[in-house]
């Protein structure tokens, strides 16, 4: 460092009014960068700019100070040389850790970017990295000067007491926000509920004495951080983590719960911002009083989307019950001498649930009563096998109510979902289409509500209807290949069927005939 200052003293002497120039260059260029708000270095290279502020800063310092000590001398005030000496020194030492700082904030931030990782760096944890590389230049620079450590220790042991002892509440945030940022029970951009501040809030920032909270109604709640370390927190985390809440519908006792349940899912499925997967649930929650309750469970996109999500899942509800002829029973306290309105919400008639087939367009009303006289309700039991792979069908299957899963067999013996398949939906058609058994295992996702129509009905429909042939070998012709891409990509060799095999299959099996698989 002596030998630095020399070298700048020297200098100076000579070409003391180019440094000058320079100096008054860099000041306002840092002028114009402030005002103007664009450091194109710094915001294109922020690593970089960094680096080089580490040699370029002290540089300025040493060049500042070798300037203001030539005007010393050439004002003849040889007493100043020594403090101008010491105080560059001691600047050099705390610009060049002011420097090595900001070099420390630049590489996380860049790392959190690599990671995609959206949240920020407390401005708490920024500052202790300024502060510790502070305090080490104050130590190297003392350690330089000759001093000793014990005796600064001892001289300033009494005061730093009496500072303490004064600042012991602030004191207490400071520690108590070291201790979040460390723990980090939550980060900037998440969502806090506080039930002792009856507070919900989202934070925007963690200081060294205080944690901001921006609420619904864009206030700034500013909570230090000693109460925020002590209070208990609900984290319902950022904007990119799922929030899955419940809800409560009241029915009456008189609709059956399957009935009831059904509606609920398909209402629930029908909401935009509700999530598909996790597919939503609806559980008879209490039975034991009057009228039923009923849990909806959903998944949503964060928490934020909360509000929207929950107006569209009651307004659907409220559509999908009223079309059912079903009322919604609030709990009433005001007594009432009318006779009251007695609910026989009962399920829709097989002829009437067969309308909601994507096919029942194409059928007349005669060809529907055909199906109807052939078919019954049949009801299963979340995870209920109902037609396994390799079985044979004999009946084709429509869905009124509730999820069903379709599943293929791996060769490691795991079974792999490829469909969920919901209301209006079918299967167990392949059988009596093609000349292979049952591909798929169909499992009950939910508690589920079927319509089982006899195979012989749907053959005789078939066969005066051509363009159902066509639009049944088509669905077929889809989840064949959607097993076997499952299975290819098990790395198990499969058998491609083309849409025409699946025409002939067909073909074949209403003449009656059943030949044999292509080898």
């Amino acid at each position: 460092m002596n030998l630095l200052q020399g070298f700048v003293d020297r200098l100076t002497d000579s070409y003391w009014y180019l440094l000058l120039g320079l100096l008054v260059l860099v000041v306002l260029w840092r002028l114009g960068t402030l005002i103007i708000g664009k450091r194109p270095l710094a915001d294109h290279f922020p690593l970089l700019s960094a680096l080089l502020d580490v040699i370029l800063m002290p540089l300025w310092v040493i060049i500042t100070g070798g300037l203001v000590h030539y005007a010393a001398r050439v004002l003849q005030l040889p007493v100043l040389s020594g403090p101008i000496h010491w105080t560059t020194s001691l600047l050099v030492y705390l610009t060049a850790a002011w420097a090595m700082g900001r070099v420390v904030t630049v590489m996380s931030r860049q790392r959190r970017r690599r990671k995609k990782r959206s949240e920020q760096i407390p401005k708490l944890i920024e500052a202790l990295i300024y502060v510790v590389m502070l305090i080490l230049a104050m130590a190297l620079f003392m350690w330089q000067q000759g001093y000793s450590f014990t005796g600064v220790w001892v001289s300033t042991g009494v005061a730093a007491g009496v500072i303490g002892l004064a600042l012991q509440r602030t004191l207490g945030d400071l520690f108590a926000g070291v201790s979040l940022g460390i723990e980090r029970p939550f980060r900037i951009g998440d969502w806090l509920e506080i039930p002792d501040e009856k507070l919900v809030g989202q934070v925007v920032d963690l200081n060294w004495r205080a944690t901001r909270l921006r609420g619904w109604d864009n206030a700034t709640v500013v909570i230090p951080n000693g109460r925020m370390a002590s209070a208990s927190l609900k984290n319902y985390y950022s904007d990119h983590h799922l929030y899955a809440p419940w809800y409560f519908v009241s029915i009456p006792a008189e609709v059956s719960p399957r009935f009831a349940s059904a509606l609920l899912l398909d209402a629930a499925m029908r909401c935009e911002s509700v999530l598909k997967f996790p597919n939503p649930v609806v559980r008879l929650a209490d039975a034991s009083k009057m009228p039923y309750s009923y849990m909806v469970w959903v998944h949503l996109r964060n928490y934020p989307s909360m509000f929207r999500a929950r107006e569209e899942l009651y307004r659907e509800i409220h559509l999908g019950l009223q079309e059912a002829g079903i009322e919604i029973a609030p709990e009433v306290t005001e007594m009432r001498t009318r006779r009251a309105h007695i609910n026989r919400a009962e399920p829709p008639t097989i002829a009437l649930a067969l309308r909601g087939l994507d096919v029942a367009g194409v059928l007349s009303d005669d060809e529907l009563a055909q199906l109807a006289a052939r078919s019954e309700y049949r009801y299963y039991n979340v995870g209920d096998q109902i037609l396994a792979e390799g079985g044979v069908s004999d009946a084709f299957y429509v869905i009124i109510g509730g999820l069903v899963d379709s599943a293929v067999r791996l060769p490691d013996g795991s079974s792999k979902v490829v469909e969920t398949l919901g209301p209006g939906k079918h299967f167990g058609i392949s059988e009596m289409l093609t000349t292979q058994p049952n591909f798929l295992e169909f499992v009950a996702n939910t508690d589920v509500t079927l319509i089982r129509i006899d195979l012989e009905a749907v053959r005789a429909l078939i066969e005066q209807r051509p363009e159902l042939r066509e639009y049944l070998a088509e669905v077929v012709k889809t989840r064949l290949d959607a097993a076997d891409a499952a299975r290819v990509a098990s790395r198990r060799p499969v058998r491609r069927l083309s849409l025409r095999d699946v025409r002939e299959g067909i073909e074949r099996r209403l003449r009656g005939t059943r030949a044999s698989p292509r080898q």
